[in-house]
This record gives structure tokens, C-alpha cells and sequence, in this order.
């Protein structure tokens, strides 16, 4: 199931402090491993409870502090409710550390090496999602000796349709979920992306992701997955199912025949977003940013709300997403072509 929740260990904790004053506040860092059924309060000294919300036993949250230093209650963040930031009793469960996170899976201990990440249910029918699509030789303009810049080709595939960068849960701020502090070192230096582990995917899934993701040559996909898939599901293969099923509709579509057709020449947002209409429904283009730098046209941006799976209708999830802005001088940018800008 999808991930939703900010299971952020240590960056989350910058939120905080907007959230309480720190004088009524303790950090902490870890988890709270549920083990009764108790309620989740938004103020436990009022009682107040949007939703009837409880905590699940045996379910472990990403733990922000407690109240006092002889507390009566930890401020946890929850996955799927409004607000998502509650109290619940100290007595009603326990603070793991990382270290002792691994006893959350029904008490059985993994080996050390093992990244553990709490379980957490799926997203509710309204999450919303940003799909980033790059358009590679623009992008290549400015990263020229990364390898996948030094590998492209006018015969590759990104060449002529847009390439994957990422499937990101929102809102802005939600990645980073149950990823340690050497994790997420690891995955900020793009020199050091390749001592993350390798992910588990279907040679079908690592084949297409290849080809649509030329990044992996520099282990964007092991990024993406660390900072924004580990909000989205437990399961890599999943994560990348799914957004390969979302980027072959963008690249069978009007807009990628836009692109095609227009490479060395200008294009409108207004075209880009007609594009959008004519294959997703009217509006569906209201729903898309397009992002240029150097008067070139390097990224789309769609904003999809719904559950997402594999199959699912691009057309239904831009709809029922929010409009969105573009960034183009003029509105105006040009459609790159493959090799290096003198």
C-alpha cells in the first residue's frame, strides 16, 4: 500500500517547533510503537479528537517529542488524518529508537544491516502527487558530464519523450519517510548516490525504468526512491510500477507529439496545455507547469490528486488535481535537442 505519511527521522523535527512553542515542548527522535488502541488527540488537555482517531496497536509512528520531561503524553505524526501532528498517553505505547526499530514487524529482531521502515496504512482516495517529467537534452545543457548527459544519443529513448524524474507525494516536504540519517547523507551527493542499496525491482520493471529513467546510469533511482518513494509505498517495485504506467500515458499522448514535433523550435505554455486537453480532457492542461531555464524548456510538472495505481486513468487524477502555475519568460520556451549548446 501507498505511504503518505512523513516518516521523517530527525529532518521532521524542523516542523515542530512551528507546531508547539519549544518551552511546552521535548525533541525526540525515533518511533512510538503503539500498544494499545488509545485515542490520538489534536489537544489532550481539551480532549479535542478530529475524527475519533486512535493510534493502531502494534503500529509504529514517527515520534516528534512529548509534552514535558516527566511526560504524560508523545506528539506523534500520524498517516492519513487531519490534522496529522497528535498526542497520544505515554502509557499507551513506547519510544523505539533506530536502533530498535527493527522489533516493529510483529517482534521479530532483522539483521542489523537491514533498513527497517515502520508500516503505515495507504493514502486516502484525495492524496495529491506531483509527477515530474524532464525533458533530457534540456537538462543535459546544464549536467553535461553526468553519465546519462555523456551517454545521450539521438537514438535513445529520452531523446524524443520525456523523461521520469520522479512521483512525489505531497504536500511539498513529505519525503524522507523512516530514512536514516546515513540514508539520506548518501543520497544528497550525487558522488555518493551508488553506496545506497540497490532496489529490489522485476528485471521487466529495472528494463523499462532504464529506458525512461536514463538517471539510473547516476542512481536517480535510488534517490527518488529514498527522498520521495519511501512516502509513497513499501515497495520499490510498486513506487516505480506505477509511475512508469503514468509516464508511458504521458509519452503516448498529444503532448509527446507536440514535443516531437516541434524539437529546435519554440513552444507555447498555451500549446503545451491545449496538448494536455486534447488527450486528458478539458482543464487537464490547467493542472500542468511548465518549467524553463535558459529559455529552454526542461521539465512539466503535473498535479494529480486520487489513488494511484497501476492503470490508473491520468485523465481522472489530472482532473481532480490543482491548477498550477509555469515559469517561462514570455510563456514561451524552445523544445532542446540532443548534443551540447555552443
Amino acid at each position: 500500500m501507498h505511504i503518505l505519511s512523513k516518516v521523517i527521522v530527525g529532518a521532521a523535527l524542523w516542523g515542530v517547533a512551528s507546531v508547539l512553542p519549544a518551552s511546552s515542548q521535548v525533541q525526540l527522535e525515533g518511533y512510538f510503537l503503539a500498544e494499545e488502541a488509545c485515542p490520538a488527540f489534536q489537544s489532550f488537555n481539551k480532549q479535542t479528537n478530529p475524527g475519533n482517531v486512535h493510534v493502531e496497536r502494534m503500529r509504529a509512528y514517527e515520534l516528534l517529542g512529548k509534552n514535558k520531561a516527566n511526560a504524560s503524553h508523545y506528539f506523534i505524526r500520524m498517516n492519513g488524518v487531519v490534522p496529522s501532528e497528535r498526542w497520544v498517553e505515554v502509557t499507551c505505547g513506547r519510544h523505539l529508537t533506530d536502533a530498535e526499530s527493527g522489533q516493529v514487524a510483529g517482534g521479530q529482531q532483522p539483521p542489523k544491516t537491514k533498513v527497517v521502515r515502520p508500516a503505515f496504512e495507504g493514502p486516502s482516495r484525495d492524496a495529491d502527487f506531483v509527477l515530474a517529467a524532464s525533458w533530457q537534452p534540456a537538462f543535459c545543457q546544464s549536467h553535461r558530464d553526468v553519465d546519462e548527459c555523456v551517454t545521450q544519443g539521438a537514438d535513445r529513448f529520452d531523446a524524443k519523450n520525456f523523461a521520469l524524474h520522479g512521483l512525489w507525494p505531497q504536500p511539498r516536504g513529505n519525503f524522507w519517510c523512516g530514512v536514516s540519517p546515513k540514508e539520506k547523507e548518501l543520497a544528497e551527493r550525487r558522488s555518493t548516490r551508488g553506496q545506497l542499496p540497490g532496489l529490489a525491482l522485476d528485471n521487466e520493471t529495472r528494463e523499462e525504468l532504464n529506458k525512461v529513467m536514463p538517471g539510473t546510469q547516476s542512481f536517480l533511482d535510488r534517490y527518488e526512491w529514498v527522498k520521495h518513494g519511501t512516502c509513497y509505498s513499501d515497495k520499490p517495485e510498486e513506487y516505480y510500477r506505477e509511475s512508469l504506467d503514468l509516464m508511458n500515458q504521458l509519452n503516448t499522448s498529444a503532448v509527446q507529439d507536440l514535443f516531437a514535433a516541434h524539437i529546435g523550435n519554440e513552444l507555447t505554455v498555451s500549446q503545451v496545455r491545449a496538448a494536455f486537453d486534447r488527450s486528458f480532457g478539458a482543464g487537464a492542461g490547467d493542472r500542468v507547469g511548465v518549467s524553463c531555464k535558459g529559455g529552454l524548456i526542461t521539465e512539466l510538472y503535473l498535479n494529480l490528486k486520487g489513488r494511484i495505481e497501476e492503470g490508473s486513468s491520468m485523465s481522472d487524477l489530472l482532473l481532480a488535481g490543482q491548477p498550477t502555475n509555469s515559469n517561462c519568460q514570455g510563456n514561451v520556451g524552445r523544445v532542446d535537442d540532443v548534443g551540447f549548446a555552443r
